[in-house]
């Protein structure tokens, strides 16, 4: 067959009708092609909704509907966008090789594996949903060609409502699709570079060297392998909910499918009068079979019995009557490898019920059947000749339906993670229109959390924005030395710095405001200055709403007399005078506990005179170390360098993207007392300024348990909380408690989040853009970088002592890898 024709003469697409955006096929049937994500679920009103695909009434018999899931090995589009981000001309050439390093990573890992434990590779799935439907001049049972271009725009409307974010495929990207099907052994930059509008489509999809080589088990396509497989057998019962299984299990990590391969769900729209004839047929044949003697030696026919009753009882309910059949086709380099990517999904099926067979002798004429709008409408060859068709009813298909997979992330692709199947996930969280750009990250001791901060803040580091965190542990100092950032220890520094709120306000005080948002920003930003003053007027207790009145009143006087050059001394006279005048010993008292932060107190020194904290750098750290001893003071500071951070946002460019991060914000933020009023406002304030702010700490019920109404304010109004590996007791408190709105399977999902060998896994719970689980897999150098393993620290700090004053951070890692590449060359062992 294929030693005396070309393949494309195999392919049934020929023309693009770029007006009504349809395909005509080789027959003269007219077809379209959607692509989209897939769905992460489906439930019984999902399931409904694509059942009206199968039962209009409209469609003509013969019209054929395929739904395919492709998991595909080209992910050069991801890596490309990413690289293209990070490349930012001359200004920071390390953020491009790193990224390059980073695309490198992956590339590599298609031809051995992301983790060491795993066959996964990194890929991508999609959804391609085609229809095709006879043309009235050329089939018997054809309709008008405006009939089915509305009909089509129909199928289109039907699909974005399950929830498929469908657009049409055109000619370009269909001829890119059926070139990585059936030309494998390509590369994605051998592909196609245009579309010829003269030439049939067919001719254009496959490449001039693709050659195929039939044999009864498999076919070799492009110097690759090929095998064929059909669902020879269903299960007696099953539900669309378990569909992600069919792309391989999300719970079992063994349970894979890590081949490149499609799913394609092959239906066929039969006549309706003589299938319905020809069920009653059988019927009565089986009915007859199922009685007396030949019933027990042939149990079977109960069974077949059962069967035929439902159908014609949902038949006689107006159900329609539709052939159909589920295929899957499966890539290797070699036979060995092949037979045993056949093997394991024949397993997982079976776990399942779902019984698969090999597609002997006929393996290649199936395979191009279940490329898009590859499926014939004649039913005689698929029913009889090739015994692959099933006459089931029309509610069947939705639930065989392959258009299940994993989350793909949101945005451009600034982070980039893979899913448990290895699909490609790309994450920006200022993707986040509809919302906010504030993260919440909980992780138990251990599980990766720093680890994933740091490769958070250097993802969008890369692409230009800037980012403050706020630390305790000095979890970040290898990643600021890395990118030349500005790092900075309180305890070492304090004597340098003054911190006084007053000298960078914005807003005008000394008048009144000219516009509704300048009078917004002037009471947000008077707002967070209250609750500075008020922290530290009383650090541990919420001031009343008297005292917050009267402390409101003597900044607004102060301000507006002084602007910048205010201090909290003037601040403290300006309460001592009001209390003196009002003869109001309350308010005077509070003049007087401010006195530690005025210029003759303990802390004078720190907020007295112009604000001198200037960030020099896009990545900023501060260690807050030195200050446990004293929380009042500490918790006075971490709002002023908020408060600095926020003003330095405001004067920024705010098509930046920019985070302020708090690390072990359970400590930092458990002061209590005035915190909460200040982050209610802050983190609105930070979204107006196209700021994000992240807190990081090691549960979600410290939020609420040590962080109170602060916490619970962070919480709130934040779109985003990442959830590294948890104690299943923390887990069960925060369902107990409803402190996080999962579903009963998603609950489970986050229980077997874990950090496994080269790789932590998160859970990423997105307010309005889905979620999943994400794994955080890099290089070694990277690895090095952010490593907290504290024998990684001590070699690297170990190689930089003894280096001397030229030794630095990158190059002590640069040895680290020369060394392990020199002993993986021994060993023949991989180094990533």
């Amino acid at each position: 067959m294929i030693a005396r024709t070309s393949i494309s003469e195999w392919l049934p697409h020929h023309a693009y009708d770029p007006d009504n955006q349809v395909y005509r096929l080789a027959d003269g049937r007219i077809g379209c092609v959607w692509e989209s994500p897939p769905l992460l679920g489906m439930g019984p009103d999902t399931i409904q909704k694509l059942t009206n695909l199968f039962e209009s009434s409209q469609a003509p018999t013969g019209t054929t509907y395929q739904l395919m899931i492709h998991a595909s090995p080209v992910i050069q589009p991801y890596l490309d966008a990413h690289v293209g981000l990070s490349d930012r001309g001359d200004l920071d050439s390390r953020f491009l090789r790193d990224a390059t390093r980073t695309r490198e990573f992956f590339l590599e890992s298609q031809g051995t594996r992301l983790i060491p434990t795993s066959g996964i590779r990194p890929r991508d799935f999609n959804v391609y949903v085609s229809v095709t439907m006879p043309l009235k001049e050329d089939h018997p049972n054809g309709i008008e060609f405006e009939d089915i271009v509305e009909q089509l725009e129909g199928v289109e409307q039907t699909l974005r409502n399950v929830g498929l974010p469908v657009v049409r495929v055109p000619p370009l990207e269909l001829i890119w699709l059926l070139h990585t099907l059936l030309s494998p052994g390509h590369a994605w930059g051998e592909r196609p570079p245009s579309y010829n509008s003269t030439q049939l489509i067919s001719d254009q999809v496959v490449a001039r060297d693709t050659y195929a080589k039939l044999h009864a088990r498999m076919f070799e396509l492009d110097g690759k392998f090929v095998k064929s497989l059909t669902v020879q057998q269903f299960p007696e019962e099953w539900h669309g909910s378990k569909n992600r299984e069919l792309i391989g299990s999300l719970l079992r990590g063994m349970d894979q499918i890590t081949c490149p391969f499609f799913l394609t769900l092959n239906a066929v729209k039969l006549d309706q009068v003589n299938s319905v004839a020809a069920l009653r047929k059988k019927h009565v044949v089986v009915t007859n079979q199922a009685v007396g003697f030949m019933l027990k030696l042939i149990p079977i026919f109960e069974k077949k019995l059962q069967h035929f009753n439902r159908m014609m009882a949902l038949v006689a309910e107006g159900k329609q009557t539709i052939g159909l059949y589920v295929q899957a086709a499966l890539y290797a380099d070699d036979p060995k490898e092949l037979e045993k990517h056949s093997s394991a999904i024949k397993a997982i099926y079976r776990t399942h019920d779902w019984l698969l067979q090999d597609d002997h002798f006929i393996g290649f004429r199936v395979f191009l059947f279940g490329l898009p709008m590859g499926l014939p409408s004649n039913v005689p060859l698929l029913r009889d000749d090739l015994r692959r068709l099933k006459t089931v009813h029309s509610d069947v298909p939705a639930h065989l339906a392959p258009i299940v997979g994993d989350w793909k992330g949101m945005g451009q692709p600034v982070m980039l993670l893979t899913s448990r199947s290895g699909q490609m996930m790309s994450l920006d969280v200022f993707a986040n229109t509809e919302g906010n750009f504030n993260i919440c990250i909980a992780a138990d001791s251990g599980a990766g959390k720093s680890f994933f901060a740091n490769f958070f803040f250097r993802s969008y580091l890369a692409t230009g924005g800037q980012a403050w965190v706020i630390d305790a542990g000095k979890s970040y100092m290898k990643l600021c030395e890395h990118l030349k950032g500005q790092f900075m220890q309180f305890s070492r520094e304090a004597r340098k710095l003054c911190l006084n709120p007053l000298s960078r306000v914005i807003g005008r005080y000394d008048r009144k405001a000219e516009s509704p948002e300048e009078e917004a920003d002037r009471k947000d930003e008077l707002a967070m200055i209250k609750a500075i003053f008020a922290q530290m007027l009383s650090p541990s207790r919420a001031l009343t709403d008297l005292e917050l009145s009267c402390l409101e009143q003597a900044l607004i006087q102060v301000l507006a007399d002084k602007g910048g050059e205010s201090t909290p001394t003037d601040v403290a006279g300006a309460l001592l005078k009001m209390g003196q005048e009002r003869e109001d010993q309350r308010i005077k008292d509070l003049g007087t506990q401010l006195f530690p932060y005025t210029a003759a107190g303990n802390y004078g020194d720190l907020f007295n005179g112009p604000n001198n904290m200037h960030f020099e750098r896009d990545f900023y750290v501060l260690e807050l170390d030195g200050l446990d001893a004293l929380p009042d003071l500490r918790s006075v500071i971490l709002l002023q360098m908020i408060m600095n951070i926020q003003v330095a946002m405001y004067q920024g460019d705010r098509a930046r993207r920019k985070i302020c991060a708090m690390d072990e914000a359970w400590d930092l933020l458990s002061q209590g007392g005035n915190v909460a009023a200040f982050f209610e406002k802050g983190v609105r304030r930070v979204r107006k300024y196209g700021g994000s702010i992240m807190t990081i700490t090691q549960g979600i019920n410290d939020y609420y348990d040590k962080m109170g109404q602060t916490g619970a304010a962070l919480l709130a109004n934040s779109d985003f909380v990442f959830l590294l590996k948890q104690k299943p007791e923390s887990i069960e408190s925060i369902k107990q408690r409803g402190r996080l709105i999962l579903s009963e399977f998603e609950y489970q999902l986050l229980r077997s989040v874990h950090r496994g060998a080269g790789y932590s896994e998160i859970f990423f719970y997105t307010a309005n853009h889905g979620r999943g689980i994400g794994r955080l897999t890099v290089d070694r150098r990277t690895q090095l970088m952010y490593s907290t393993k504290a024998e990684e620290l001590a070699l690297i700090d170990r190689i930089v002592k003894a280096g001397g004053p030229e030794m630095t951070t990158d190059r002590a890692i640069d040895l680290i890898l020369e060394q392990e590449r020199e002993k993986a060359a021994a060993t023949g062992e991989r180094v990533a």
